[in-house]
């Protein structure tokens, strides 16, 4: 049975986990430590609000989860980044800090369509037919609680960023992000939606 619950701290380590298995050949790197480490840093970057962010479990398995934000919620991960990266060596710390700042740099072009009320969507992973879209209605539902009158996301060539389309949400551009050379130049669209009153 499907169960929609709050995101937590507890369950950072199998959110890093799926996110490794769906994402984790978008780079070649051949330390798996290193591997792990950065979708573990993916996850601690977005999870800002337990509030905001919520997961769907069956049988116990985490099956999706939706990391969400909003505008002033302050970013938790760095002392355990910093404390982390000590166990790499530069280059592997290099490759680390420019998928951080590759996540950074999206979320800076997010913000330039958001107020301060609205809210972020800002990691979303579903891995079971249905879980996704009960995972968005969900956030968005949590976004007009929260006051927010528009949320907002970014997506790129890794995603399936077509979905949003089909779920009301409207392009407002699309760009190419080059900060991160190991993973290549990614075409990366910004969408947002405005919630109902």
């Amino acid at each position: 049975m499907m169960q929609l619950e709050h995101f937590t701290l507890a369950d950072i380590a199998e959110a890093s986990f799926l996110s490794l298995l769906t994402w984790g050949d978008e780079m070649e790197i051949s330390n798996s430590k290193l591997q792990a480490f950065i979708y573990e840093a993916m996850v601690r970057y977005y999870f800002r609000s337990s509030k905001l962010s919520f997961k769907i479990t069956e049988n116990g398995k985490m099956q999706g989860f939706l990391l969400a934000s909003a505008m002033d919620d302050a970013i938790m991960h760095v002392s355990w980044f910093r404390k982390g990266l000590k166990d790499f060596t530069q280059a592997e710390q290099d490759v680390a800090k420019g998928y951080i700042e590759y996540l950074h740099y999206n979320g800076k072009k997010v913000r330039e369509y958001a107020k301060a009320s609205d809210v972020l969507l800002c990691l979303f992973l579903s891995r079971k037919s249905g879980v996704g879209g009960q995972l968005l209605h969900n956030a968005e539902l949590a976004a007009q609680k929260n006051g927010a009158v528009q949320v907002h996301l970014w997506a790129d060539a890794t995603c399936d960023y077509a979905y949003y389309l089909k779920r009301g949400y409207a392009q407002n551009t699309c760009f190419l992000n080059n900060v991160l050379p190991k993973l290549g130049e990614q075409q990366t669209w910004i969408y947002s939606k405005k919630l109902a009153l």
